[in-house]
């Protein structure tokens, strides 16, 4: 097991709906990456497991038993008692970064693996955690995803992954730029920038560009990925998919690159554009309305303060103690998600209630 400690690690970070899944899915197309679906198991168990080196068999009983207990982990296709096996094996004195390494080795991809060197994660929520993970994987590096913050609204509000308020989701969308862009000053080798938008109009290119930012050789069938769309639908139910994720069954397209244009009204794009600010020049996105009008910018204020708001709560909730800590991140999002659907958009909490049941 100690051979886990030399194979590196490597996260996608990005907003949600910006193309990090399909990356994942690009990279998990890799015969050499091992890259599961979202599941932020690592830093949700960290405050409970990440100092602990002295490992006894009952610590990694439970360990697993809370494993069990994350949620999406049970998108993750492996043999269970197989997991447990293995973790049991590490008895001792081992790292944290470890004991999650031997988790990511039993997942099974629907790409077949002929020798696994590298590890890889994405998640969103992993954006404002990269000194941390850095702390559990030393060796690490990070690719960030951007996606043009009108089209990530688009797209957010497309599938209701959060309140559908510019202001909002682009203040989001700028904090989460800002946080990246501070760690990786700090450590410029192990950052790299993909625009979404350079990703769909020549995904060789940039794929190309990504495996040798991580040391690996560029295996061209990665952009075969959506040729295992029955594999697929074995295991995730095909409403879901094609509701929430249809690119993945699909070869890269530009289809879904610049749809703010005709799909946002002018009221929507200057909302988006005073949130955002000038860190959409530095990003490399040009604002329509770069002027100051007082009416947008009440309008804005709601969703920006909120923004700022909900930023401030999550480093609070990371300081509890880690059931309470699990109570929260697990039940809170979703209660808040339920009760804005119930309210506002009935229709779209039975269909989302119906797709979770199928």
């Amino acid at each position: 097991m100690e051979k886990l400690d030399q194979v590196p690690f490597f996260f996608i970070l990005g907003r949600p709906r910006s193309g990090t899944t399909l990356l994942r899915t690009l990279f998990d197309a890799h015969p050499d990456i091992c890259i599961p679906p979202e599941c932020k198991f690592i830093l949700d168990l960290y405050p409970k497991y990440g100092k602990r080196m002295n490992w006894k068999e009952n610590d990694l009983k439970e360990f697993y038993d809370d494993l069990m207990q994350q949620w999406r982990f049970d998108t993750w296709t492996m043999d269970h008692d197989k997991l447990k096996e293995d973790l049991l094996k590490c008895t001792g004195n081992a790292p944290y970064g470890r004991i999650c390494k031997v988790v990511y080795l039993n997942y099974r991809s629907f790409f077949k693996k002929d020798e696994v060197i590298l590890f890889g994660d994405k998640n969103p929520g992993y954006t404002i955690y990269t000194r941390r993970l850095l702390k559990i994987f030393p060796e690490a590096r990070f690719i960030q995803i951007l996606r043009d913050y009108r089209d990530n609204y688009v797209s957010v509000k497309d599938v209701d992954f959060e309140l559908p308020v510019p202001s909002l989701v682009a203040t989001k969308w700028k904090l989460f730029y800002r946080s990246v862009k501070k760690v990786e000053s700090q450590y410029p080798d192990r950052f790299r920038t993909v625009k979404y938008e350079d990703l769909v109009d020549d995904p060789d290119k940039e794929m190309m560009a990504l495996c040798k930012f991580l040391g690996i050789r560029y295996h061209a069938e990665m952009l075969d990925f959506y040729k295992k769309e029955d594999e697929v639908f074995k295991v995730y139910p095909k409403e879901f998919i094609t509701r929430y994720h249809a690119n993945l069954v699909k070869q890269v397209n530009k289809s879904r690159s610049g749809i703010w244009r005709d799909k946002l009204t002018e009221k929507e794009i200057r909302l988006a554009d005073l949130a955002v600010g000038k860190i959409a020049e530095q990003a490399g996105y040009q604002r329509e309305y770069k002027g100051f009008n007082f009416f947008i910018w009440l309008q804005a204020f709601p969703g920006i303060i909120l923004a700022h708001s909900l930023a401030i709560l999550t480093k609070i909730v990371d300081k509890f103690p880690y059931q309470l800590r699990m109570n929260v991140l697990n039940r809170w999002p979703l209660y808040v998600a339920g009760f804005y659907l119930r309210i506002f958009r009935p229709k779209k909490y039975m269909e989302i209630n119906r797709l979770r049941k199928s």
